[in-house]
């Protein structure tokens, strides 16, 4: 009797979680109804309205993927969250090029043309510098050292790093700067061919790579038991992406007129779109961290930045074709060189297979370079 009346109160719990989503719902509402406005300290509010919004959203796709986490195990959980990322990534990027489609019908060169190039490499810099550098020092603080198991992020690495090459400093080297339409159906096809074979040895053949069982790691660290069925979860999960995007797409309008107001560095907004794409993600990967389970945050980290590149490019150039929008795929000499600057540092850190608070801070020290140059 007093489980089942323990159960009732819990379901309860979890239904009220989910009115979460009536904040979305108003946030959107709100931001239609007041986008078009050019006051600076009122685009300030919409936009801050519209963030914590959208970070709301984020830790209740947290909570449900750690559901499937709980019941999956790894690799599997840490998977949901990297496609969650790629979802969100791909309907934000479309969107956005799309609305700016009449640029290019025009004659000119769509001002969105080097958005997907700008949002892989903020989302690249953020992941393995920034949230890399603060796991490392918060689970170097709170644990001492923290291990995880170095075949698997050599495995990564070595998926990662040949894409990085070929999406975003080969093109870099060319004439026009970017690859012509044929190459970059060869390009898409590389990547999700990659990504394919990637799948297998994650989750067929090579699992134990990505598994790492540390002696004072809890059990149930990986998620709270839910009495819900996986559609239910599965279902709110998706709402939750839902909201995120729709909620990204109607500020983007009050974003850019705020940041024309502020006369920010374009550079700028890729960083921006790339900490809403993984919100989810990262905080999930904290919350691991100081779980002291490392190797899922590192599943986490750089399986999204996998997934993202591998998956991404094929979306985008495909619908960018499709609707006539233009692509921009090379980065300059200074943005490459803190890409080869912080995979040197990636293969530094995880050689032992072991961390502490000095691999956080250097990790830090790479991204406060990238955010000096791309504020200068």
């Amino acid at each position: 009797m007093i489980k089942k009346e323990e159960q009732v109160i819990e379901n309860q719990g979890t239904r009220h979680k989910e009115y979460a989503v009536l904040l979305a719902v108003a946030v959107i509402i709100f931001d239609v109804i007041f986008r078009n406005t050019t006051s600076t300290p009122f685009l300030v509010v919409i936009n801050l309205v519209s963030l914590g919004a959208i970070l709301y959203s984020a830790f209740s796709v947290v909570r449900h993927a750690d559901i499937f986490a709980h019941r999956l195990g790894e690799p599997y959980g840490s998977l949901i969250l990297s496609l969650s990322v790629v979802i969100l990534e791909v309907s934000l990027i479309t969107a956005v090029m799309t609305s700016g489609s009449s640029a290019a019908e025009n004659g000119g060169v769509s001002p969105y043309a080097t958005l997907m190039r700008d949002t892989l490499y903020s989302l690249i810099m953020l992941v393995t510098s920034g949230f890399v550098g603060v796991s490392l020092l918060l689970g170097g603080r709170k644990f001492r050292t923290q291990h995880v198991n170095l075949a698997g992020v050599t495995q990564y690495l070595t998926g990662i790093i040949p894409l990085v090459f070929v999406v975003l400093i080969l093109p870099s080297v060319l004439p026009s700067g970017t690859y012509s339409n044929g190459q970059l159906l060869v390009v898409a096809f590389l990547s999700a061919a990659l990504y394919a074979v990637f799948l297998i040895i994650q989750t067929k053949t090579h699992q134990n790579l990505f598994i790492y069982a540390h002696e004072d790691q809890d059990e149930d660290h990986e998620g709270v038991p839910s009495p819900h069925s996986n559609i239910w979860h599965g279902v709110w999960l998706v709402v939750h992406l839902i909201s995120v995007v729709a909620i990204t797409k109607v500020d983007s309008t009050p974003l850019e007129t705020l940041l024309g107001n502020l006369e920010a560095p374009k550079a700028l907004t890729g960083l921006i779109v790339a900490i809403l794409i993984f919100a989810p993600e990262g905080l999930g990967a904290i919350r691991a961290v100081l779980a002291n389970d490392l190797q899922r945050a590192i599943n986490m980290y750089f399986g999204s930045v996998l997934a993202t590149i591998s998956l991404t490019v094929p979306a985008v150039v495909i619908i960018s074709l499709l609707t006539g929008n233009n692509i921009v795929l090379g980065l300059d000499m200074v943005d490459a060189m803190l890409l080869i600057g912080i995979f040197i540092l990636c293969q530094a850190t995880f050689a032992s297979g072991r961390t502490n608070q000095v691999d956080g801070v250097a990790h830090l020290v790479i991204f406060g370079a990238y955010l000096m140059m791309i504020l200068s």
